[in-house]
């Protein structure tokens, strides 16, 4: 009997200990057990944007700010937040190397030190660069070979925020194909889109446990349901509200909780807002 229960003390003793090992793993991770979400207090929120103009904005004509207003608006009622403040960094027009060019200049490192959630898009100007120095013969080679320093200095990019702010919540969202607005027949356009989405996804997945990546390609097929303002190429209110659906579902789906390591929450757990 004595030996029967020495067997069932080491094997109880094996589980608890393994038991231990993997929750000190998983905390390590960033997750947080659910018992200690109610825990959350609100705290003022610093919200920093990067990129390029679906950041800034542009084509908004409600002006309220694209999606990123639009986010900040809805952080309001998050577990965690008290106040929100914007630095919104994004600039029309601007591609991968001028972001990170901005990146390491370190005029923003205090900035991004400071902050509590970071998105950032970047991307579709690097496309239209390559459309525009081949528009006489365009192929999809052209694209092919420009990927691979595309996916170079989008990897830095993350390096660079990393630098500064090891676990900040990252949403880096995705590019679209506004081509769809013109023709039905986008020919190799769609490919194209996929493969640098398909790059930056995998950045973001093997990146670590606080980063998610966002599509929006499909929100934005042709212009059926009115999303695109008056230029045909940048998102209006109506096309800026879906991105901000697409970017809450995400972060629902992913848990926001533990994405930013119990510091957030869209649950609705914490008693002060019952």
């Amino acid at each position: 009997m004595r030996k029967v229960w020495a067997v069932c003390v080491m094997v109880l003793s094996i589980s608890v200990l393994s038991a231990c090992d993997i929750t000190s793993q998983l905390e390590d991770s960033g997750w947080v057990p659910f018992s200690d979400k109610k825990n959350i207090k609100d705290k003022p929120i610093h919200y920093v944007s990067l990129g390029d103009s679906l950041t800034e904005g542009v084509g908004d004509e409600k002006n309220q700010g694209g999606y990123v207003g639009r986010l900040a608006k809805e952080m309001q009622t998050w577990d965690g937040v008290k106040s929100v403040t914007v630095t919104n960094a994004a600039k029309k027009g601007r591609r991968s190397d001028q972001l990170l060019a901005q990146l390491e200049s370190g005029e923003l490192d205090d900035t991004l030190k400071n902050a509590d959630i970071i998105t950032f898009t970047i991307g579709g100007n690097d496309i239209m660069k390559i459309v525009k120095s081949h528009m006489s013969s365009l192929d999809k080679g052209d694209f092919d070979r420009e990927l691979p320093s595309y996916e170079k200095r989008y990897e830095k990019i993350f390096q660079a925020i990393r630098e500064q702010n090891k676990k900040v919540p990252i949403i880096a969202i995705g590019v679209y194909n506004p081509f769809t607005v013109y023709t039905n027949d986008v020919g190799q356009t769609d490919i194209i889109m996929k493969e640098y989405n398909d790059v930056m996804r995998t950045i973001i997945e093997q990146e670590n446990h606080y980063a998610i990546f966002v599509p929006i390609n499909d929100l934005f097929v042709s212009d059926d349901d009115s999303v695109y303002h008056n230029d045909y190429f940048h998102p209006n209110a109506k096309g800026y509200r879906l991105m901000e659906h697409r970017i809450l579902t995400t972060l629902e789906q992913e848990d926001l909780y533990s994405l930013s390591s119990g510091n957030l929450d869209m649950g609705g757990n914490s008693d002060d807002k019952k």
